[in-house]
């Protein structure tokens, strides 16, 4: 009998363990203390979002944090973080805790809301906080009724329990309290659902559920498979559409993390014009998009514009105008060489947007057109004057920029290769023409960024092209000022860039500058020759010779190298006046090689020639060997569109209107009971009263003093030991 209780008792035995651990579950999950839990963990995963920029390019991400923390953040998920699995299981988790508990409390709420209590005893109107006894001349058998129309005229619904020895008059009002909590209760699961509705949830299961293949690499809508698209019937999305002027298109492109999805729109959409206003300090003002719709299901067509803020909503898609892009503008190019004796320029036609071959200028590097701007209002510098240049009568023209002694042109060494564009205290906004962004890359995948300007800029009394320069695209761009020569062109610079790299030409300004600098006296050929040979090496060493990178840095590490320190000063400023008077003479060959008459000895002539300097030194930190300067342009616009199927905004407008109900209701309805307990007294009557509230406040108090004042004046008798109005 032992043995088969035993038998028998174990299976019940685990039977109740398995009860009793998915009672402690479902408690865990429905308990208060969990939901808070999972809120706060919500609310810090938001803050995270909300300063860490979400969805940007990789390489901005290793810049910022570097290539560990970059890493170990994307592996927690921080930079997509509201689609991030542990974030979305989070608010699943909070969803199913939440309906739990009103699952587990609503049903009791709601039968507590009916309740009245009418069977409370007298010895428990006793124990009332807010109580009051008094005796009435009306019987026993009228008095009931006169309390319930007297409690209906204050908003109290009142009901009446006759019992052997007396009648209980209940009353309640503000009931509706009880609903603010279950309406903030769901309000909460509504929102969170709404929001996953929003999520990229409804993408993943339609991947896993449609058996869907993200594709890599930016293929023509077209040409996408099936099993890569999504068809108009997807229920939730939010995709982007760019789209250039004059050009339509009926898809949007989902960005996965395995790649892109297009996703099929119930309408086709026209970009007609892009319109873009800008402020004076160049920031955009406004940018809206006048479009075509065309149904063709519906065999509907019309014209609309979408701005910021104001949306096109169509067949349960809404557009929004997100920003704006090139959209295929076509530019001509033209290759300057920064290397060797040549100074031929070639051309090249591309769209923004194509990869190009450098055939004919440099085959170990290809082309990207990355983007252009047909407008760049920069803050600029206010020149106060001209810097004017003095030249000597018949002789060369004085130093302008270099400066004579060692200190000043280390300075100077120090900011040619910082920002072409410096803030002086005054600046004003000035636009500074159309400008192109390109890249060069070489045969190993490497990159360089380059913007260069159409138009010549001013910046401290003269006019220059600037030439920028970056390496990862979170730097700044370090610009190459090229200064333009008489007629406005850069013509003269890369003349005399071209016969800086010739050795034969640098030899000769160099002995031309030691015939000006001496004469011709036969008493000092010595001297003359010594000269014109260190100028030739000064010359050298600025052009860069047998691999080695020339400009003011080579001079300098000459001079730390083979000066002592308490003679590099006077070193570099000889070193300096050398290669000044012989940039002057190879600037006057480059002219007569070109069949142009001899420059003159004056201001800007002057200027150019020291603006040259700095720029010819500047091209050995370029690290390009073409320069590509924008001829042409036909410029074509583009608008970016977010395409947004979101079904669960309207899941959240509920859950937010739930939601203001419910804490409306919970602040600002208070629930009242009142009980009369009336009995008889002589020939009269006898009434015990009891006020009770869930949530005491001041205006509780005021009421409650209120009615004990009004059944005082009513009264034949009060208990004062029991009533008045006393809080006992």
């Amino acid at each position: 009998m032992s043995a088969s209780n035993s038998v028998l008792g174990e299976p019940r035995l685990e039977h109740r363990k398995s009860q009793s651990m998915l009672a402690n579950w479902m408690e865990l999950l429905g308990s208060m203390r969990f939901a808070i839990s999972l809120l706060t963990l919500i609310c810090v995963a938001s803050a995270i979002g909300t300063m860490v920029r979400q969805n940007e390019p990789w390489v901005n991400y290793v810049n910022q944090f570097g290539p560990f923390w970059a890493g170990f953040f994307q592996s927690l998920g921080l930079f997509k973080i509201y689609n991030a699995p542990w974030f979305i299981a989070v608010m699943a988790f909070l969803v199913t805790s939440t309906s739990l508990c009103v699952w587990r409390n609503a049903p009791k709420m709601i039968r507590e809301m009916r309740v009245y209590r009418e069977n409370i005893r007298e010895g428990s109107l006793n124990a009332f906080a807010h109580r009051w006894q008094g005796t009435f001349a009306q019987s026993p058998g009228t008095l009931p009724d006169t309390i319930t129309e007297w409690l209906k005229f204050k908003g109290y619904r009142v009901r009446l329990s006759k019992r052997d020895g007396g009648t209980m008059v209940a009353a309640k009002a503000g009931s509706l309290n009880r609903l603010g909590y279950v309406f903030t209760h769901v309000a909460i699961i509504v929102i969170c659902i709404g929001g996953l509705l929003d999520s990229g949830v409804p993408l993943k299961v339609a991947i896993w559920a449609l058996d869907k293949k993200p594709v890599q690499g930016g293929f023509i809508s077209n040409q996408i498979p099936q099993e890569s698209r999504l068809g108009v019937s997807n229920p939730s999305y939010r995709a982007n559409l760019l789209l250039p002027e004059g050009q339509s298109s009926r898809v949007a492109v989902l960005n996965t993390d395995n790649g892109l999805l297009i996703q099929d729109l119930p309408f086709s959409l026209t970009l007609k014009k892009f319109r873009i206003d800008f402020y004076s300090t160049g920031m955009p003002r406004l940018f809206a998009s006048d479009v075509e719709v065309f149904d063709p299901e519906r065999n509907k067509r019309f014209d609309a514009t979408i701005e910021v803020n104001k949306p096109l909503v169509y067949r349960g898609v809404t557009i929004y105008q997100s920003s704006f892009d090139d959209g295929g503008t076509q530019v001509k190019l033209n290759a300057i060489p920064l290397t060797g004796t040549g100074t031929t320029a070639g051309s090249l036609n591309g769209v923004i947007g194509d990869t190009l071959p450098l055939k004919g200028f440099d085959d170990r590097y290809s082309l990207e057109l990355t983007g252009f701007k047909s407008i760049n209002v920069e803050s600029m510098p206010v020149n106060n004057s001209d810097k004017e240049a003095s030249a000597k009568d018949g002789g060369n023209p004085a130093p302008v920029a270099l400066s004579d002694d060692m200190k000043a042109f280390e300075k100077n060494l120090a900011s040619v290769v910082g920002p072409g564009v410096k803030h002086d205290q005054k600046n004003r906004f000035t636009n500074i023409g159309p400008s192109v962004t390109y890249k060069l890359r070489d045969k190993a995948g490497q990159a360089k960024e380059f913007k260069t300007y159409m138009l010549p800029v001013s910046l401290d009394g003269a006019q220059y092209y600037l030439a920028g320069m970056r390496d990862t695209p979170a730097d700044n761009f370090q610009y190459l000022r090229i200064p333009v020569d008489e007629n406005g062109q850069i013509t003269g610079f890369m003349r005399l860039r071209a016969a800086l790299q010739d050795p034969a030409l640098r030899r000769q300004a160099a002995e031309r500058f030691a015939a000006q600098a001496f004469g011709q006296k036969s008493d000092s050929p010595d001297l003359r020759a010594k000269v014109a040979d260190s100028a030739s090496k000064a010359l050298d060493r600025f052009a860069g010779v047998d691999g080695q990178p020339g400009g003011l840095a080579a001079i300098a590490s000459f001079i730390d190298k083979t000066v002592p320190e308490k003679d590099r000063e006077t070193a570099g400023s000889v070193l300096i006046r050398l290669i000044q008077g012989s940039m002057w003479e190879l600037y006057q060959i480059s002219r007569e090689k070109a069949g142009l008459p001899d420059a003159a000895a004056n201001a800007f002539e002057g200027r150019f020639v020291q603006d040259a300097q700095l720029g010819l030194s500047d091209i050995a930190f370029f690290g390009a060997p073409v320069l590509l300067e924008m001829d042409q342009f036909n410029e074509v616009k583009a608008s970016v569109f977010q395409v947004a199927k979101a079904p669960g905004q309207w899941v959240v407008y509920a859950g937010c209107l739930l939601l203001v109900i419910g804490v409306f209701s919970m602040f600002y309805i208070r629930e009242r009971r009142l009980f009369f307990w009336v009995t008889p007294e002589g020939q009269g009557s006898k009434v015990w009263m009891g006020m009770s509230t869930t949530r005491k406040t001041m205006d509780f108090e005021n009421e409650y003093q209120r009615i004990v004042k009004e059944l005082d004046e009513r009264a034949d008798g009060v208990d004062e030991g029991k009533s008045g109005g006393k809080q006992e």
